[in-house]
């Protein structure tokens, strides 16, 4: 991600939305799952509302610590109910095939890990 001053607070949004929606569809193909269409609408609707709270050096820091921007993705992947679509088949795959995930998606699987 770029840091300069150079770059606007909308595009480093439209950076990490854009990064947020491939990984959700990253997440889906990875595991040979359709994806929930409309939920799926709902959850970058939801990483579009959590960004704009945050001012451009947070956006900077988020965007430069792959930690936080993952507890973020993950953060709204389970607010937005995205993590409850599926759930049954997606926790099946997971457990017989975790190889299938792709390492970008792994913070989704955490969603699905068994109580």
């Amino acid at each position: 991600m770029d840091s300069t001053s150079s770059t606007t607070t909308a595009e480093i949004r439209s950076r990490l939305e854009a990064d947020f929606r491939r990984r959700i569809g990253l997440f889906y193909r990875s595991l040979q799952i359709t994806p929930p269409y409309h939920s799926v609408e709902k959850a970058v609707q939801a990483i579009h509302d959590a960004l704009g709270n945050f001012q451009k050096p947070v956006l900077r820091a988020i965007a430069a610590d792959p930690t936080a921007l993952d507890a973020l993705f993950t953060q709204v992947f389970l607010e937005s109910g995205l993590a409850k679509k599926s759930r049954g088949i997606i926790m099946k795959v997971l457990a017989d095939r975790p190889e299938l995930l792709a390492p970008d998606c792994k913070p989704f699987a955490e969603a699905f890990r068994p109580p």
